[in-house]
């Protein structure tokens, strides 16, 4: 068994080091944890309040017709916030694969503001179920 003193460096520092390492971590853990929090809380009350939107017009409605100008806004919004899954990943907050995060983001922010905003028969819904 080798001693610090065998092989140059000093115990004691190495301890010292070791806990400041073992904090950081902690703080970090706790923030990213207290974030992580607060954003998923965060994207299921903007999904529960979509929901709770195209329920509330399909009732008064009876239609879907004009649905998606009545929550385009809040769904773009909630699907273009998702891009911090990718930052969540680029920042190692959570361990998963930054390619594999940033390809399911992008899709389905592709299809919110380059399909559906940009062709108005799909924004407007209404040609395709006459």
């Amino acid at each position: 068994m080798a001693s610090s003193e065998e092989d140059g460096t000093n115990g004691a520092s190495e301890a010292g080091d070791e806990k400041e390492a073992t904090g950081k971590r902690r703080r970090l853990g706790f923030l990213a944890t207290a974030w992580l929090t607060f954003y998923n809380i965060a994207m299921t009350a903007g999904w529960l309040v979509l929901a709770i939107a195209m329920v509330r017009f399909y009732m008064e409605k009876g239609t879907h017709r004009g649905l998606y100008k009545s929550i385009q806004k809040t769904l773009k919004f909630f699907q273009t916030f998702a891009l911090l899954e990718v930052v969540h990943c680029l920042i190692g907050i959570v361990p998963t694969s930054v390619i594999v995060t940033g390809v399911q983001v992008s899709s389905r922010i592709f299809m919110v503001w380059l399909i559906t905003h940009s062709i108005k028969p799909v924004s407007d819904a209404d040609m395709l179920f006459s």
